[in-house]
């Protein structure tokens, strides 16, 4: 055939011939033939990096099952399963057991899709995923049989608890990420499990190792020690076998000390702090709270200061010769606060926030009644935002307010283990100096002489004598920028656009509002008003705010 090199479409009779490469003759016909090539799902590029696995291949070894709704999207259309199952790989039954998560319902196809492109994602190989199943009823396999947290969670103290916390920071994941493998005593990443508890997050730039071993009390509280992670061992201590006590408790606006040998106040502090772990808002703490438009909910709470007291506490036991033997006695009095409310996320009214080109910021008032305005100073030095401004924006000028108290003790060796650490810190336990290192607020000590007489509260801030533990009370406060719970059932409902003119937005009138002064600041009205307009209309020259009534500026 060497006549026919590099000739194309000849014919000889009934004989079509091309010489293409890597021919085959059929019936006279040379035809080309090309490798077959595996699809690629387009959305996930990395499943050629793990192996796939039949159905038929996966062997449920044992009875042990936990299965689950999923309520992606607010809905409850789609379960899902784990299963511990060995896989046949290359016609045999190896002796490694692995987990099976698989997938059923309408959006199983889509949970399965989310799962595996979080988990393919681990490049410190902290998830042991294996393989995958594409069938109707898709699956993910990982190495070893593990367990999900929400099934061991139960059981756990309290410092197993806050060891957790702490693990979940460490690999960047959510509580119902984590996973136990038993067999080899570590925890690890994996697909998303069972709900775990509700827990109050907390943020702590603290290694802990993924050992099983760390659910033990002794065994977290010499790490840390051996560590001198401070906040980290006063946090995992406030936890350390802590009883919430049950009966009547006092029902003050602050936090206070009482001894059980005398019933009486020894110590209490005003300085009330707050956090945000949840909502719309940032994690800053004290009293700053940049706004975020990636939620609606709006939610601050009042930081109970269990390790603040235990950093301090035989400084007061000292000041009042109470001995360590008697420290059990002591009972920490405290309300927990709660501030809440609904930012409105209509269309125009998130555009007007977008277009200020500048952070809107919740200010908190360090004070022992939750006062707070809006501003958008982050010092919060310039006049608040007026109520009319937070309707234009959507921001909820008056928050909820949820007071719920409690008495809480610890036993003598949580007070012994501290006062041992302080030594070993170089402090001196019979004074506060260890407590303001970490810049915990200082209680005041009621002098011995007056440990029977009783704080007084301020006329107006009088609350009744006692409050069962399993009710929630709401105190009165002195601002009338504060809502209670119990007074409205709907927080803060979309409201119409109205009219809003620029003379409302900067009227400056000294004496006309019900914030608390602010002494530092230096800027006059004019000052002020200026700076507002600066920062409002710079972004946008020559542009009208639609619908509200402020004209363009031009810059």
């Amino acid at each position: 055939m060497e006549v026919l090199t590099g000739a194309s479409k000849a014919k000889i009779g009934r004989g079509n011939f091309s010489n293409i490469g890597r021919d085959q003759i059929h019936n006279y016909t040379i035809v080309q033939t090309r490798d077959k090539r595996t699809k690629i799902d387009r959305g996930l590029p990395e499943l050629s990096e793990f192996t796939e696995i039949k159905r038929g291949d996966i062997f449920k070894d044992k009875d042990i099952c936990y299965s689950w709704k999923s309520y992606s999207n607010e809905k409850n259309d789609t379960e899902a399963a784990v299963y511990i199952a060995q896989i046949m790989i290359g016609g045999r039954f190896g002796e490694n057991k692995y987990t099976v998560k698989t997938y059923h319902g309408r959006h199983a196809t889509r949970e399965w899709r989310r799962d595996f492109s979080r988990c393919s994602k681990d490049w410190l190989r902290d998830v042991p995923l294996f393989g995958y199943n594409k069938s109707l009823v898709p699956s993910l396999i990982l190495c070893g049989e593990l367990v999900p947290l929400a099934h061991v969670e139960r059981g756990l103290r309290a410092v197993g608890l806050c060891y957790l916390k702490f693990l979940r920071s460490n690999l960047g994941c959510s509580r119902n990420e984590i996973w136990m493998d038993p067999m080899q005593g570590r925890f690890c990443r994996g697909p998303i499990g069972p709900k775990c508890y509700n827990w109050q997050e907390e943020y702590f730039n603290v290694m802990v190792p993924f050992d099983v071993e760390f659910l033990k009390e002794e065994v977290v509280i010499r790490y840390f020690t051996s560590k001198e992670h401070d906040r980290a061992l006063l946090y995992t201590l406030s936890f350390s076998n802590s009883e919430i006590l049950d009966g009547d408790i006092p029902a003050t606006s602050h936090i206070h000390v009482i001894s059980g040998l005398t019933n009486s106040t020894i110590a209490f502090t005003k300085n009330v702090r707050w956090q945000s772990s949840e909502g719309c808002l940032g994690k800053n703490r004290e009293r700053r709270f940049r706004l975020g438009d990636n939620r609606r909910k709006i939610q601050v709470k009042s930081l109970v200061e269990r390790s603040a007291w235990l950093a301090q506490a035989f400084s007061i036991f000292h000041t009042h010769n109470i001995s360590m033997d008697e420290a059990f006695s002591t009972t920490l009095v405290f309300p927990w606060l709660g501030l809440s409310g609904t930012l409105q996320k209509s269309k125009h009214k998130r555009q007007r926030r977008q277009l200020l080109r500048t952070p809107i910021y919740l200010i908190v008032l360090p004070s022992p009644y939750p006062l707070y305005h809006w501003s958008l100073d982050p010092t919060g030095q310039t006049p608040p935002l007026s109520p009319e401004m937070c309707k234009y924006l959507g921001l909820p000028f008056k928050l909820f307010l949820k007071v719920t108290h409690y008495q809480e003790s610890w036993p003598t060796r949580v007070y012994k283990h501290i006062h041992d650490y302080q030594i070993a810190r170089n402090f001196d336990p019979k004074t506060s100096d260890f407590a303001r290192s970490l810049g915990y607020p200082i209680f005041t000590v009621i002098s011995a002489e007056n440990r029977f007489e009783e704080i007084v509260e301020d006329s107006e801030a009088k609350l009744s004598p006692n409050v069962n533990n399993s009710q929630e009370h709401s105190e009165p406060v002195p601002d009338s920028n504060v809502i209670y719970e119990s007074q409205v059932e709907d927080q803060t409902p979309e409201e119409t656009d109205d009219y809003f003119s620029l003379e409302l937005l900067f009227e400056e009138k000294e004496g006309s509002t019900n914030y608390a002064e602010r002494p530092n600041s230096a800027s006059t009205p004019q000052d002020t008003t200026r700076s507002l307009l600066g920062t409002l209309f710079a972004p946008f020259a020559w542009e009208a705010i639609g619908g509200s009534g402020i004209p363009a500026v031009v810059m």
